[in-house]
C-alpha cells in the first residue's frame, strides 16, 4: 500500500500536514500570513503594521544577553543558540517569529541588503545549513555590526557584519514586516 502525503494549500505555498503542524507549533503560520499579506513574489516586503519601537525593543533585549553562553537549542534565559536569541528578542518586542533559522528565513519577509537596519535579521549558510535553508542567523546592529550567538564556547557577542566568516551572507529579513 502506498501512502501519499496530503498537501494543504496556504496562499501560494503547499505544505504537508506535518509542515502545517510544525508551523503552528512555532507560530509560523502567523508569520507566513504576515509575509504573504505584505510580500511580493520576489520575496520583497511591502509596508506592514509593526508595533512602534519593536526593533528597538528587540535590539535592547539582545544586547542585554551579551556574554551569556551559547547552547544548541537554547532559548534562554541562561543560554541561547542563534535562532533562539533572535526569537526571544522579538518575543520581548511583542512579535512572534519561528524557532529555527531555516523557518525564519522561509517565513519572514526578505529585504535587500541596502535596506537593512538595526533589528533586521541576517542569515548565513552556517555549518548545519545551506543557501536555501540557512543554518545561522544574527541581528543587525548597524551597517558594520551584528549581535549573534555563534557557537559552543563563544558567548553572545557583537561581531563585524561580514559574509567572510560564515560562508557568505544569504540575505536579510525583517520580522513584523517592512
Amino acid at each position: 500500500m502506498v501512502h501519499r502525503r496530503r498537501r494543504v494549500q496556504f496562499g501560494r505555498r503547499q505544505m504537508t500536514g506535518r509542515q502545517v503542524a510544525a508551523a503552528l507549533a512555532c507560530g509560523g503560520l502567523l508569520a507566513m500570513a504576515a509575509h504573504q499579506a505584505g510580500g511580493t513574489p520576489g520575496g520583497q516586503a511591502r509596508a506592514a503594521a509593526v508595533p512602534a519601537g519593536a526593533e528597538d525593543a528587540a535590539v535592547a533585549y539582545g544586547r542585554a544577553q551579551l556574554g551569556k553562553p551559547y547552547c544548541w537549542g537554547g532559548t534562554g534565559p541562561g543560554c541561547f543558540d542563534c535562532s533562539g536569541l533572535v526569537m526571544q528578542a522579538y518575543a520581548a518586542a511583542g512579535i512572534a517569529i519561528p524557532r529555527t533559522s531555516q523557518q525564519q528565513w522561509a517565513l519572514l519577509p526578505h529585504i535587500p541588503a541596502s535596506q537593512a537596519r538595526p533589528g533586521d535579521l541576517v542569515f548565513f549558510p552556517g555549518a548545519d545549513g545551506t543557501w536555501g535553508a540557512p543554518g545561522h542567523v544574527a541581528m543587525v546592529l548597524s551597517a558594520t555590526t551584528m549581535l549573534q550567538a555563534f557557537a559552543t564556547g563563544t558567548p553572545v557577542e557583537i561581531s563585524p557584519l561580514s559574509g567572510d566568516g560564515a560562508g557568505g551572507i544569504v540575505g536579510f529579513a525583517r520580522p513584523g514586516g517592512a
